[in-house]
């Protein structure tokens, strides 16, 4: 009740609640459309491989905006840029609907790409901004429930909405972080001020770019580690299952952990030292990389079960909570000048690990099974809480 009431609080200062629905409805756009887009292309006649390109277009473009983001918000300011990122990712749906040619999808999903960028770093850096340091890890988790919400919930069940509703319905559902607009010019006059005491000061770190990424980079290394092992099971459930039922039960193990933790750990990381919560959740990394592997080489398919199922939840736990409390340290080791860096090198960290966990899991299990490779993971998140604990001794986070 105590815990309840001091969110309620968190949600009554200027600007959050506006923030959390603009974002919310932005990553809800991006969810329901992720996994149909390249059905869709399938469907207007590409191929399997072109119809990938579609989901490696839109994260080439949400990584190349990460990178540009702060640059934008200096010249343009927030509203501006906000209201980019929400007409970003919900004009082009229309098109989605109008055609299924590839080319049309790919350019689409092009310009999306750049409003989830937009949003990613804007929302991590706002929710920062607004709220006083001592409540930013309850903030933080709060931001995560509205990012991983509706990514839990519409993933999962975008192909049945379309199946039962049509696919005019779902992209016009898809265009509804338009009426986010509604938000952007209060939301960014606010964002403008509180911005203020920090421009000398960041406009002085910017030019220390690499000394930020080294001051936050054992934070990034577990991190990058934990969304790697998140990235390969999300790509390869199918794969090192019996059969569909149990990839899906591994998965909802996976994202239903991972999205109460990631608000749970926001909180705690208030409270406790974030490097020690780090510590403990690159540690459920290591646990559950290595049940994983086990389900994989277990000749009793009970047993496999049972080391899947629970590899995947502890997988889960770290997979939420390491966000969280990556975040909040980052931001406490680099300071409120450099708060806009933090968010970028976070962002990009965390989807370049997804692409790389897939890629590396892939390429280590073409050779030697996927019981390596997933031990492999499992024994570097042990060198990453090793490192944490020895890197940040001295730090106050």
């Amino acid at each position: 009740m105590i815990e309840t009431d001091k969110n309620v609080k968190l949600l009554q200062i200027p600007g959050v609640a506006s923030l959390l629905l603009v974002v919310g409805l932005g990553i809800g756009s991006f969810s329901l459309l992720l996994p149909l887009s390249p059905d869709w292309a399938i469907r207007g006649g590409a191929s399997e491989a072109a119809a990938g390109s579609v989901t490696a277009i839109l994260m080439a473009f949400t990584i190349l905006t990460q990178l540009s983001v702060n640059r934008a918000l200096k010249r343009f300011g927030w509203g501006p840029v906000l209201a980019t990122g929400l007409l970003s990712l919900g004009a082009p749906a229309i098109l989605q609907a109008a055609s299924a040619e590839l080319p049309v999808i790919l350019l689409s999903s092009a310009v999306r790409g750049i409003g989830f960028g937009i949003l990613t770093v804007g929302g991590a850096t706002a929710i920062a901004l607004l709220v006083p340091a001592a409540r930013r890890g309850a903030a933080v988790g709060i931001y995560g429930l509205a990012v991983a919400g509706p990514q839990l919930v519409l993933v999962s069940s975008a192909p049945i909405l379309e199946q039962h509703l049509g696919k005019l319905v779902v992209t016009l559902f898809a265009t509804l972080p338009v009426l986010g607009l509604y938000w952007t010019y209060s939301l960014g006059r606010l964002l403008n001020e509180h911005t203020k005491p920090h421009n000398s000061s960041a406009a002085q770190a910017g030019t220390h770019s690499k000394s930020t990424l080294r001051v936050i980079s054992p934070v990034l290394l577990s991190l990058v580690i934990v969304t790697s092992s998140g990235g390969a099971i999300l790509t390869f459930a199918s794969q090192i299952t019996a059969d569909a039922a149990s990839a899906t039960i591994a998965l909802l193990c996976l994202t239903g952990f991972a999205t109460p933790t990631r608000w749970a750990f926001g909180s705690l990381s208030d409270r406790y030292p974030a490097r020690y919560l780090i510590f403990g959740l690159a540690t459920a990394c290591c646990l559950g990389m290595a049940a994983l592997s086990a389900s994989v080489l277990a000749s009793n398919a009970a047993w496999g079960l049972t080391c899947l199922y629970l590899g995947s939840a502890l997988l889960g736990i770290s997979y939420g909570g390491m966000q969280s409390a990556t975040l909040v340290c980052a931001y406490r080791l680099a300071g409120n000048s450099r708060l806009a860096q933090v968010s970028v090198l976070w962002n990009v960290t965390f989807d370049l690990g997804t692409g790389v966990g897939a890629m590396l899991t892939g390429i280590i299990a073409a050779t030697t099974g996927f019981a390596a490779a997933f031990g492999f993971l499992s024994i570097a998140a042990v060198f990453s809480a090793i490192i944490i604990l020895i890197s940040l001794r001295s730090a106050k986070v």
